[in-house]
């Protein structure tokens, strides 16, 4: 473009040049030529005087998203940028425990849009600059969806992702693209080795997890323009800097009492959550009086100031609600005149616009919140409702990506991580642990025979007859195919043999029907202890698996304990 602009500004120097040597022509052609100059003077006056008044939109659909070259930061303060960095490096975490075979890197289009810049990522296989004419990393950012890329022939954009290495031909990339205000402006994306590691449950929690992506920088630039009064912006960067999005709400909870305390005159703040029946509100946290209503209470939200903000999902702002709402109590019947609160200032959280809960301050004397107070009280009341979305989100994908899919048991690595830590547990408290490893007998035949929908339906069926029979502190795991773990918490191995016999004995009593079929299967189970077998996860593992084989061995259907 700026080349055809240079080329244009050559030719008009020389055909104004051209007519002022020449200023006597009488002829039609050149009186057009001096049309054509007087209009490109003329051009060139107000692109400079007005330079807004040339620019085109694009040819292309507004309302599509378009990829945009944008800084890698996105003009984020110093501090909201550490939130994003973490909250990248978080979900590129998720990523593993969804699949440790998966190698991840987050992408964003850098400032000049010569091509894209790795923001995160799990290994070292992602080189940290993709350029633009890319063809893999194109075809992602030009899909509003996912899209699955599988090895070709050539290396063509291969190696400019990957590095030059020694190829399969089964390589796969799953691609996400990551928009932001109504952009594509970078991808997640994720490797494997082998397109056969992808299943469609894992592309459907990481497609969550980009969307985390994405509505994180929503939020974060929602917090970033919200946060104008300085001195409380750095307070409530204090309560960012304090959390994480793996942070229990309680903290949450507590930083805004500090906070309130800060910036607020009040008799009682109360911090409440909707209920599940969506009818009544929780109070999570009190300040101030206690007598009226406490933490851990619920109160019915109809007829109520206190669940009028949740209600309506607006704000209350008022010195004088006794006049403005003369039938409402404050929480619970005849209420209203045993505390006498004049003021109240009332505010919602929200999740994806919805009010699941508020915040409120009170006051006895009748001395209204100032419009500064409100403005502040918002801005604190929006950053508290997109952390509490952050952690929901969080949560459920988070439990999503650590449990198997089928039984809803922990998957192998998050068993494998919560061995880890019960072993460094007990080890420092000098507490036992009971393993016992559970692997049907004659599963694949069962496979062969009736097929794979009916074997599902016994894993399942299996899985809750493990569950049913231990303790809510013990931990149960999917370990492989048809093959079970289960860590008793704090028990030595000979209280643990009751358990492994009543499990093994529900399993055979139990007759599996289903769709005109009925089956009876048994399992083998194998024990091993800390410390009196090993003291490290994989002897305990060797030792308990050894125990099981033993059983298997020995016809099926019973329980070895390690020599």
């Amino acid at each position: 473009m700026d080349f055809r602009r240079q080329i244009t500004a050559v030719a008009l120097f020389f055909l104004i040049l051209f007519l002022f040597m020449n200023p006597n022509q009488d002829s039609i052609i050149y009186s057009i030529l001096k049309g054509i100059a007087i209009g490109g003077l003329a051009m060139v006056f107000i692109s400079y005087a007005f330079p807004n008044i040339l620019k085109f939109k694009s040819d292309e659909n507004d309302d599509a998203l378009k990829t945009e070259s944008v800084d890698s930061d996105f003009g984020f303060s110093s501090v909201v940028k550490s939130h994003y960095e973490r909250l990248l490096t978080q979900v590129v975490d998720l990523v593993t425990v969804v699949n440790p075979t998966y190698s991840t890197g987050v992408y964003m289009v850098d400032k000049k849009g010569q091509g894209y810049t790795r923001q995160d990522s799990a290994q070292n296989d992602f080189l940290s600059f993709i350029p633009n004419k890319n063809s893999i990393i194109s075809e992602v950012v030009n899909h509003n969806k996912p899209t699955v890329i599988k090895k070709n022939k050539h290396q063509e954009g291969w190696i400019e992702i990957l590095g030059d290495r020694t190829w399969r031909g089964s390589e796969t990339i799953l691609g996400f693209p990551i928009s932001f205000s109504n952009h594509i402006v970078g991808a997640m994306l994720v490797f494997t080795d082998h397109f056969s590691s992808m299943n469609d449950q894992d592309k459907d929690i990481i497609e969550k997890l980009g969307e985390i992506i994405t509505h994180g920088m929503t939020d974060l630039e929602q917090m970033e323009s919200l946060m104008v009064d300085n001195y409380f912006n750095s307070r409530v960067t204090n309560l960012f800097d304090q959390l994480e999005v793996k942070s229990d709400e309680s903290e949450l909870f507590e930083s805004i009492r500090g906070l309130c305390r800060a910036f607020f005159q009040y008799d009682k703040l109360t911090i409440m959550m909707l209920d599940s029946d969506k009818t009544s509100a929780k109070i999570k946290l009190v300040d101030g009086l206690h007598e009226d209503a406490d933490e851990g209470q619920s109160f019915n939200l109809s007829n109520t100031l206190n669940g009028l903000s949740i209600q309506e999902n607006k704000m209350i702002h008022s010195n004088t609600w006794f006049d403005e709402f003369p039938e409402m109590n404050r929480f619970y019947p005849n209420d209203r005149d045993a505390f006498n609160f004049m003021s109240v200032l009332s505010m919602p959280l929200r999740s994806n616009g919805e009010a699941v809960g508020a915040i409120s301050l009170e006051r006895l004397k009748s001395k209204k919140y100032t419009d500064t107070d409100a403005r502040l009280f918002e801005l604190l009341c929006n950053t508290v409702s997109s952390i509490l979305n952050w952690q929901l989100e969080y949560n459920r994908v988070h439990q999503t990506s650590i449990h198997d899919g089928l039984t809803g048991l922990l998957n192998h690595k998050a068993f494998m991580d919560r061995f880890d830590e019960e072993v460094s547990r007990a080890g420092r408290f000098n507490h036992m642990l009971g393993l016992v490893v559970l692997d049907l007998d004659k599963f694949k035949s069962i496979n062969d025979t009736y097929g794979h929908l009916y074997g599902d339906y016994v894993l399942q069926e299996v899985s809750n007859i493990i569950t049913e029979n231990v303790r809510a502190i013990d931990v149960v795991g999917r370990y492989g195919g048809e093959e079970f773990a289960v860590l008793l918490v704090n028990t030595d191995i000979q209280q643990c043999i009751p358990l492994a016999e009543r499990i093994v004995q529900k399993i055979a009593e139990k007759t599996f029907i289903k769709n005109g079929i009925a089956v009876n299967v048994t399992i083998s189970a194998g024990m091993a202890g800390f410390p009196s077998h090993a003291d490290q996860v994989r002897e305990l593992i060797s030792k308990a698996d050894k125990a099981m084989y033993g059983t298997k061995h020995a016809g099926g259907n019973g329980v070895t304990i390690s020599d």
